[in-house]
């Protein structure tokens, strides 16, 4: 089984390997990358990457609005018959299985079902109380997270589609127009990227959204970067902080992919400097 991931992302260079590593290792070996508007040193790091792993960079210097929805109907258009299943996040997100080790594993029961994609729900993380940006993998530093029942935001949703098949954007990025429909997990319709009235499940699939990251990151980077499947260039105000700076429980769901991970990025690391 042949998984893809799609992504668009702006000067997310100091965290380009931990995030391609993370998702290497959980069974994705296709990945499709949009660089936006990056003056940093994305485009350095691709290309080392590109030395070891399977990646079609395309560079967008487009600062229109919705340039994600531009970006992913590419990817639908151009790559879907490379893939048994195309995952589309954001740079901020690590998707991951809950019970099984690849992602390949707990998709598996779902290839022969009478739809086209499954969408799995988010988990929002705070800062953890960091002032400044720390050293270190963001899927280790930043453990703390909302109550999953009591912030609705964890009912939104990213699609994980099935290739080989036509499909095409929406009015947002996170579900698709597809010839059999979008479910979650449990075989429940999805429409909107957002659902309100679902209590979200996490017992096959989630992504975590390192949505925050420091206090410093959203001073330097995340209040202007603007929103790329909606008006581009609005900042961001200060209740977005205090609404997604969420810390009240601990997740460690992490650390079982600690190990292998950090070992992967040590392969990925010795690869680019080869």
């Amino acid at each position: 089984m042949i998984l893809g991931l799609v992504s668009i992302q702006r000067n997310r260079g100091p965290w380009l390997l931990e995030w391609f590593a993370f998702h290497y290792m959980i069974g994705f070996r296709k990945f499709y990358f949009y660089a936006h508007l990056c003056d940093d040193n994305t485009e350095e790091i691709i290309l080392k990457l590109q030395k070891r792993l399977d990646i079609t960079a395309v560079a967008v210097n487009d600062q229109a609005d919705r340039v994600q929805l531009m970006a992913f109907q590419h990817t639908c258009d151009n790559y879907m018959n490379d893939v048994d299943w195309m995952a589309f996040i954001d740079g901020d997100e690590f998707i991951f299985p809950t019970q099984h080790n690849t992602m390949q594993e707990a998709l598996w029961p779902y290839n022969y079902q009478p739809m086209s994609a499954v969408a799995a729900y988010n988990v929002n993380f705070g800062s953890a109380g960091h002032l400044t940006e720390p050293e270190g993998l963001i899927t280790e530093n930043y453990t703390r997270r909302a109550n999953i029942e009591g912030f609705l935001a964890h009912r939104r949703v990213k699609s994980i589609v099935k290739g080989r098949q036509k499909i095409a954007v929406s009015f947002c990025s996170n579900v698709f127009k597809t010839p059999h429909g979008t479910v979650d997990e449990q075989m429940r319709p999805i429409n909107v990227g957002y659902l309100k009235d679902n209590l979200p499940s996490y017992e096959q699939f989630r992504f975590n959204h390192y949505v925050c990251q420091s206090r410093e990151y959203y001073e330097k980077f995340k209040r202007n970067s603007g929103h790329a499947d909606a008006v581009s260039d609005a900042a961001r105000e200060e209740d977005w902080w205090t609404n997604f700076n969420t810390n009240e429980e601990q997740d460690d769901s992490m650390l079982r992919f600690r190990d292998q991970l950090r070992a992967t990025i040590a392969e990925l690391s010795a690869a680019m400097e080869a």
